[in-house]
């Protein structure tokens, strides 16, 4: 962060040193509480390991510099808000989501700067984290970097589950191959340009399911998101960029409440010696507990080492969002860490949400409710949990 302030006026380095007492919003830790403005220390983030702060500097011969008359806004609040986006962009520390307010011009100039870092570090665009999404209509632009495995599983195995159910229906219909085929779970995808105010939005999605038709480019019909109860508004504003940007038939929350957040330990494990074998013992314990708590359908935290590497799965639920319907159908899987006592079996999707209207009568077949195998999907987040606290051990250690 040294490098890019490194052309900028006393004004801007005071800009960044107000932006320490900056709350981050909708983010599940203030990551601007832990700048540090002295080169090469390094910071906590109360949700991911503790990282080496690097300069901007993007080859041995290039580095990106914001200067005076280069800068992207003048407002200092949004300066701060700018500045703290970058750095998420640059060191993508994981579990961090950011969104701010920031006009359309102004998110031009911070994706441009964006791509410039990514052009001299060679990082490919295929890549999908950190991304760099806005929204036109509501003038917010989030950064989300790296996640965990219960963020990343809980999206992929809910498309793989509902997917799971379509072809069940379309099986016991005897419908054409062909059809099922079209149907697909493509996970994440970037998607730019909409209708109407989201014109000059850009989104990626957690999960999309597709209709492939013929002779055409594939059509969005259901878009997940996944985020974690503090994100509630950042995702119905998702939400909105979906069913009202894109026009896709349904949009589908996923909710999740670890409580505690996860935050590392204050001090290191001294005692660590082979890396590998530690991880190999911390596998083995979790894999215990989980094992345990599995069989009586309770998500409890799970520990290592006198110190909670994932926290209570407090409450998860699916909240399902039509176009033209105000309010949405929920459903409860998780509540207090226990696992609900009556799964639903559905989660009201319909085969026709997944068939573009003007396809719908080409496709010949009747209508109906798609199954949804719950009791499958929430045994999937325990497992997703014991991995995420795998990964977080294995970062913690091997920095």
């Amino acid at each position: 962060m040294d490098a890019i302030l490194a052309g900028s006026s006393t004004n801007s380095r005071r800009s960044l040193s107000r932006a320490r007492s900056t709350t981050t919003r909708n983010s599940p830790s203030p990551i601007s509480d832990h700048w540090d403005k002295h080169r090469g220390k390094r910071f906590k983030s109360d949700s991911s390991p503790e990282v080496t702060r690097s300069t901007t500097t993007v080859s041995s011969t290039t580095s990106v510099t914001m200067s005076t008359d280069m800068s992207p806004v003048k407002d200092e609040k949004e300066r701060s808000d700018y500045d703290q986006a970058l750095y998420l962009l640059e060191n993508n520390p994981p579990e961090q989501r950011f969104d701010f307010h920031l006009p359309y011009s102004q998110y031009l100039k911070l994706e441009e700067c964006w791509s410039k870092i990514k052009s001299a570090r060679n990082i490919s665009e295929d890549q999908k984290y950190p991304y760099l999404a806005y929204n036109s209509c509501a003038e917010y632009v989030t950064v989300v970097t790296v996640p965990r495995d219960l963020h990343e599983s809980a999206g992929f195995y809910l498309g793989n589950t509902i997917l799971a159910g379509v072809e069940e229906y379309l099986s016991s219909h005897r419908a054409n191959a062909s059809l099922a085929s079209r149907i697909l779970y493509v996970g994440s995808a970037t998607t730019k340009g909409a209708f109407g105010n989201y014109v000059n939005s850009k989104k990626q999605a957690d999960g999309t399911i597709k209709y492939k038709r013929t002779g055409a480019t594939s059509k969005v019909m259901i878009a997940i998101e996944v985020g974690y109860s503090e994100h509630y508004a950042a995702l119905c504003r998702d939400k909105d960029a979906w069913i009202d940007g894109q026009h896709v038939k349904v949009c589908i929350l996923v909710c999740l409440d670890e409580s505690p957040r996860f935050r590392n330990p204050r001090t290191r494990h001294e005692t660590v010696g082979d890396v590998g074998r530690e991880r190999e013992a911390m596998s083995q314990a979790v894999a215990e507990t989980v094992e345990r708590d599995t069989s009586r359908d309770y998500y409890g935290q799970i520990e290592y080492r006198g110190h909670k590497w994932v926290g209570d799965l407090k409450e998860a639920f699916i909240e399902v969002w039509r176009a033209k319907k105000r309010h949405p159908t929920r459903y409860q899987l998780i509540q207090n860490a226990w696992c609900s006592n009556r799964l639903p079996k559905t989660i009201g999707l319909k085969l026709r949400d997944f068939i573009p209207d003007e396809d719908w009568e080409a496709a010949n077949i009747v209508d109906g409710g798609i199954s949804f195998d719950a009791d499958l999907y929430v045994h999937k987040l325990r497992r997703s949990m014991e991995t995420t606290a795998d990964e977080r051990y294995y970062d913690y250690i091997s920095r």
